[in-house]
């Protein structure tokens, strides 16, 4: 390749410079994350006050992308906490600039992920928190199993977890056991999610922008799905020995990921440990974006991590 080419190939695959804006009195910053061969797109929501009093990384659901969860974000930053989202590897503008779209990579290399996010947005004295809805609300609650013994993490807010798949999603034993043996043979086959936007919320505006989208996507690896799948009941069954303080949102009539699971899960947790389900009377997955309860749930997580600073 000749040296001018090579040059221009090269900046294109280098991670653009931090791009820094002011929305609604809150600055963001847009950046690209080199790290692990991969670069993430990461988008961080300084605190409307510094220092800030918490911090807080977002993971996204299957199929997503964070910049979906801007409204949120500057909520919690307009109360004075920082907070930093990311594409996860194989999703949103990360899986589109490298890797296979809706492949994980596996649990180890997310949960590599998560920590490298929270340091990013981390500050020395300052409460760190997680929040992850759907598959994002799974690797929120495994990472806060499996990394969290020196409760770096103060707590997690976890929305319609996927620790069961919705009931209409989910396949007989046989399918799920012959799901988890193709994917050790070949992981990298895409196999589509079943999950449709008349699952996800009533608002019609959310659901036209996420259909306007191309970072969203309906499909994933069965690598992805067999180890979301697994690390589920995984979860469920080692909820006793959970010990970081968490907060539970689901629907009860959730399509996309089963209500039962979190339950399942939330009776399993130690009776001493600091813990809440809200149970809401809906069949929509993304509570966050409902008219009507959105705003009020939003304000809950704030308040959940304002009252656990100390």
């Amino acid at each position: 390749m000749p040296a001018a080419a090579a040059a221009v190939a090269a900046a294109a695959a280098a991670p653009a410079l931090p791009e820094t804006r002011t929305v609604d009195g809150i600055e963001e910053v847009v950046e690209w994350v080199e790290r692990d061969k991969r670069q993430f797109y990461t988008r961080l929501y300084k605190a409307a006050q510094q220092p800030p009093v918490a911090t807080l990384t977002v993971v996204h659901g299957l199929g997503e992308h964070v910049d979906r969860y801007e409204d949120m974000a500057r909520a919690l930053a307009r109360a004075g906490i920082q907070v930093l989202g990311f594409d996860q590897r194989g999703f949103g503008k990360t899986g589109r600039r490298c890797g296979r779209l809706g492949d994980n990579e596996g649990l180890d290399a997310v949960c590599r992920d998560i920590a490298a996010m929270n340091e990013r947005v981390r500050v020395e004295g300052v409460p760190h928190f997680l929040l992850g809805h759907s598959m994002g609300g799974m690797n929120a609650l495994n990472y806060a199993f499996s990394h969290n013994a020196d409760g770096h993490v103060r707590g997690v807010i976890a929305s319609a977890p996927a620790l069961l798949p919705g009931r209409p999603l989910l396949p007989s034993r046989f399918l799920v056991t012959l799901l988890h043996a193709t994917a050790r043979v070949v992981p990298s086959v895409q196999k589509n999610t079943g999950i449709t936007t008349d699952m996800l919320t009533s608002n019609q505006a959310e659901v036209d922008k996420f259909n306007a989208a191309v970072e969203n996507i309906g499909h994933c690896t069965l690598g992805t799905l067999s180890c979301v799948l697994r690390r589920g009941q995984h979860l469920i069954k080692n909820a006793p020995q959970f010990s970081t303080p968490v907060y539970l949102v689901h629907a009860k009539g959730d399509k996309a990921t089963d209500f039962e699971g979190t339950r399942l899960f939330y009776d399993a947790l130690p009776a001493s440990l600091d813990k809440e389900f809200s149970q809401v009377e809906s069949d929509y997955h993304e509570l966050h974006f409902e008219e009507d309860a959105g705003p009020g749930l939003i304000d809950t997580y704030t308040q959940w991590i304002l009252s656990r600073l100390r």
